[in-house]
């Protein structure tokens, strides 16, 4: 009736745009602490190496996808190592949180990747499996540096890299999956 434009974005909820950034650089940080938690809790000794991934993967990649930001990831992995810093969760790995943070760097780097080539969901689930297979490099790499054992490598690092990129190609495909449904489904 004024002549104003509507707005019909999540302006409306948080009209000024600092507060909209820190809302969400908030909720992706809360998102990589939650996936840590449900990581920590769900630790069956099933001697698959990378199952967490699943479930980790799925809740990194949707929060990221839905973010507008292009370094979400790593974000969303700062929250999981900073709860790994802070709380005794049963890890025994005292090089865990610089893992989750590298981690999050190189998956934003090849979302970025990723979504220049394609925005296709098989893409960025490509992306999140050879994300999350670096996490075996990772730890070959530490081991080497400083001796430390690390229970999954004992065997060679083929089938660590195999089933880390298998559950996190899985996780990123879920978690893509829901974002893209869901986008979909609203407009």
């Amino acid at each position: 009736m004024n002549g104003n434009v509507l707005q019909r974005n999540i302006s409306k909820v948080f009209p000024n745009k600092a507060t909209a950034t820190v809302v969400e650089i908030l909720f992706l940080f809360l998102m990589g602490v939650m996936a840590m938690l449900i990581h920590a809790k769900l630790r069956i000794p099933m001697h698959l190496p990378g199952k967490n991934g699943l479930l980790f993967m799925m809740i990194v990649v949707s929060a990221t996808a839905s973010s507008r930001f292009s370094f979400g990831a790593s974000i969303t992995c700062l929250g999981s190592a900073t709860l790994l810093m802070f709380a005794n969760l049963g890890f025994d790995d005292p090089f865990m949180p610089i893992v989750y943070i590298l981690l999050g760097v190189f998956m934003d780097l090849l979302f970025g990747l990723a979504k220049t080539i394609s925005t296709n969901v098989f893409v960025i689930a490509l992306a999140s499996g050879l994300s999350w297979m670096f996490i075996p490099l990772i730890r070959s790499g530490v081991s080497l540096l400083t001796g430390f054992p690390y229970q999954s490598l004992l065997g060679g690092i083929f089938y660590p890299l195999f089933t880390h990129f298998i559950f996190g190609i899985l996780g990123g495909l879920i978690g893509a999956g829901l974002v893209f449904w869901a986008s979909k489904s609203h407009k």
